[in-house]
């Protein structure tokens, strides 16, 4: 007897007696052949089961201050896979030193293939970046997206005299930390 689970947002439900199951994965954008486990035993009492699946595409974020192929690459940006909602899943990968954040095992299909999400979650402490959730799909195994993280901006910061209105204190310095 087969049954069909529809998954949606990660789960599924379906009426199934004890007994030992072949599984077999359709799942876009995925290698349909990494479902695991690839056999289920279904037992009384039990009413809760959980299988993985891979995927084996690479996207490339490539961090640069002008957001080019061939601009100045920010080293030490930082990214997380999201969900639609920002909510962070596996771990932090950083741009190396050609500017390359690597998300290994990501989705791709020629049509159909699931949305990617990802953030920025840092830069390199000289470079302003955008921490929204953003979004891609993939068509290909391989993809490259361009990040620009332009330099701060200069700002001017004013240092007077507490006690005397207006009167700039001759030098010194100050120590910002974010």
């Amino acid at each position: 007897m087969e049954k069909i689970v529809t998954i949606t947002n990660g789960t599924g439900t379906s009426d199934l007696i004890n007994g030992t199951y072949t599984v077999e994965a359709s799942v876009v954008g995925y290698d349909n052949t990494s479902i695991d486990p690839s056999t289920l035993t279904i037992q009384a009492g039990t009413n809760n089961y959980a299988f993985t699946i891979a995927s084996t595409g690479t996207l490339t974020l490539h961090v640069t201050e002008d957001g080019t192929s061939t601009g100045t690459p920010i080293v030490g940006a930082t990214f997380i896979r999201t969900d639609s909602t920002g909510n962070e899943y596996g771990s932090v990968i950083t741009t190396d030193s050609n500017g390359d954040a690597v998300f290994d095992n990501v989705p791709y299909a020629a049509t159909g293939a699931p949305i990617i999400y990802y953030k920025q979650t840092a830069s390199d402490g000289d470079h302003e970046f955008d921490n929204t959730v953003q979004n891609t799909t993939m068509t290909t195994e391989t993809s490259t997206i361009e990040i620009q993280n332009q330099p701060g901006a200069t700002r001017t910061i004013a240092l007077t005299d507490a006690n005397y209105t207006n009167l700039p204190i001759e030098s010194g310095t100050l120590t910002l930390t974010n």
